[in-house]
């Protein structure tokens, strides 16, 4: 590898250099803060099934994640409004898990490229160049991202909630928080995070993120189609949704402190300490021979410094799960008796 950057290969060996291999990684859709109280909710029809009182539903699901101050004490205090709690949804938790894990492919992220003005002819046809623009793109442009659909379709109803709302909202129908009128913000806007990571799925090779997007079209009309000749509906397996964004950034390093920022907006216990570059003592880091064991579980930082996407969480928690995990091995110790490859019972093999 050395010898490849350094000099020349003039007589044209074959390289012995490895092949990039690097992982497609993890894509992170940031929830948006939709205002979905009840009185809000009340001034249409369409969102009335986000009433229910069932919180393990996937209509109650839908509504804490895109309403992230239904169950969190920003907001709820102040309203004396009472905390609508969803147990399949982490109050704490900065992006939509739903998304990031059925999503098979997402593209049209635009190419780097700097316009360029060209000289007119000369009688010998000569003609100079200079570059005439900048390479930042701030333009608009769509996303398609495909979803794997799951029993529910709760992709589905979420985006044909989403788009919904922000139709009312343009209409005057539903009202966004006070604080995003006053702010002159809006506040269906999510922001989307691409990770490329390396083959142990450890380190960020690349990091690009859009500005700001948001869902624009859902295919709610394939699920009304109909046909005889197949004994299940598969016209909605995998949903494809288009997403409006404005911006796109790549591999800028304010992109890892954004991405740290809004962990911690979330999970307090997750606040970068500007001390010593790490989160509070209330998270605990999962070392990485560890990931396994807490799979879906965790709250994502990017080390500044090694580029390493850590994992963490609560110190409670991670206590709990190592003891749960040692007391079961000390049980099977118990009942095994001894070493299984000295037991007769497990054969000469230890099988």
């Amino acid at each position: 590898m050395t010898k490849n950057v350094y000099g020349i290969n003039h007589r044209q060996t074959p390289l012995a250099i490895p092949q990039n291999k690097d992982h497609y990684g993890l894509t992170f859709f940031t929830r948006p803060q939709l205002n979905f109280r009840a009185a809000n909710l009340r001034q249409n029809r369409l969102f009335t099934k986000l009433l229910t009182t069932e919180p393990l539903s996937y209509f109650r699901l839908i509504r804490n994640t895109l309403d992230p101050r239904l169950d969190s004490a920003y907001g709820t205090g102040v309203s004396g409004v009472d905390r609508i709690a969803c147990p399949l949804v982490d109050p704490q938790q900065a992006f939509i898990p739903i998304l990031t894990n059925n999503l098979l492919n997402i593209s049209g992220w635009p190419d780097v490229r700097v316009d360029t003005f060209t000289s007119k002819s000369g009688p010998y046809k000569e003609e100079w160049s200079i570059v005439d623009g900048l390479a930042v793109n701030y333009s608009a442009y769509d996303l398609t991202a495909t979803f794997r659909n799951s029993k529910g379709d709760p992709i589905t109803m979420m985006m044909y909630i989403w788009e919904h709302y922000m139709s009312n909202v343009f209409e005057g129908v539903l009202s966004p928080y006070p604080d995003f009128l006053i702010n002159n913000e809006i506040d269906y806007n999510t922001r989307i995070y691409r990770l490329v990571l390396d083959a142990t799925k450890r380190y960020v090779v690349r990091i690009g993120a859009c500005g700001a997007s948001f869902p624009y079209a859902a295919p709610y009309a394939s699920v009304f189609d109909f046909d005889a000749t197949k004994p299940y509906h598969d016209g909605n397996n995998e949903i494809q949704i288009p997403f409006k964004c404005m911006g796109a950034i790549y591999d800028d390093d304010i992109l890892i402190r954004a991405f740290n920022q809004v962990v911690g907006y979330f999970n307090t216990g997750m606040k970068v300490n500007r001390i010593n570059d790490t989160p509070g003592p209330s998270m605990v880091k999962i070392p990485f021979e560890y990931l396994d064991i807490f799979n879906n579980r965790g709250y994502p930082r990017i080390n500044p410094r090694t580029r390493e996407l850590e994992w963490y969480v609560g110190a409670d928690y991670y206590l709990a799960k190592i003891d749960a995990y040692k007391e079961f091995d000390s049980r099977l110790d118990n009942i095994l008796g001894f070493n299984p490859r000295e037991n007769a019972e497990f054969g000469e093999e230890g099988e």
